[in-house]
């Protein structure tokens, strides 16, 4: 039985393990598009797969994993023997030590306030629903205040992980690339050692495929 993706066509989260196995060149796997509209992410036959109703999740023969960021972790191990190496070598203690710092920061530092911008300008249009302008300030100030940190940070790495690219810029670039959707460009493009960042790993060709 072929992995099955179980996710939503255009969620950010789900685009990250597709992002993913397109790094790998992984295209044995079955998609399963989600119908949030019809309350299938209700289902009973869903929340045995994701309990809380969201988006993604993943069946590797019948092994039920969900959270984006698990799925990833678990697909880059499952298929480290392809495509570009996304992890620390096993038994490295530093190396994951500070992979996992770096992944924390993506979380706390990134993630919170630009999905908050996302939600926003994206997700309440789709509902029927009014913008919340001043949210959208709040963590747009926030995170302009953070990617000076970014800034200094690619400044003496080239990568969000590190000296390589990694799983680390995986969990970023569907957000990243969803901001300059939402003309929010200029969030990274005033910062020049981020804005080189994105230039690099968003000419790469797995993601050029996945954004299709």
């Amino acid at each position: 039985m072929p992995l099955k993706l179980i996710g939503m066509k255009g969620s950010l989260c789900t685009a990250r393990p597709l992002l993913l196995l397109a790094e790998k060149g992984i295209t044995d796997f079955e998609f399963q598009d989600v119908d949030f509209a019809s309350g299938e992410n209700k289902s009973e036959a869903h929340l045995a797969l994701q309990p809380f109703g969201q988006v993604p999740a993943l069946d590797d023969n019948g092994f039920i994993l969900f959270e984006s960021r698990a799925i990833c972790r678990y697909l880059a191990s499952k298929f480290a023997d392809r495509g570009p190496s996304l992890l620390p070598a096993a038994g490295d203690d530093k190396a994951w030590a500070l992979f996992e710092q770096w992944a924390s920061v993506e979380i706390n530092s990134f993630d919170v306030f630009a999905q908050q911008i996302v939600v926003q300008k994206l997700v309440m249009p789709m509902m029927g629903r009014a913008v919340n302008e001043e949210v959208v300030a709040a963590n747009r100030k926030i995170l302009s205040d953070k990617f000076v940190a970014f800034d200094r940070i690619l400044g003496k790495q080239a990568y969000m992980g590190g000296d390589g690219y990694s799983l680390i810029d995986v969990f970023y670039m569907p957000v990243v690339g969803a901001l300059f959707g939402l003309g929010e460009a200029e969030l990274i493009t005033k910062h020049p050692n981020v804005k080189a960042w994105w230039d690099r790993v968003s000419a790469r060709e797995a993601f050029q495929k996945a954004s299709k």
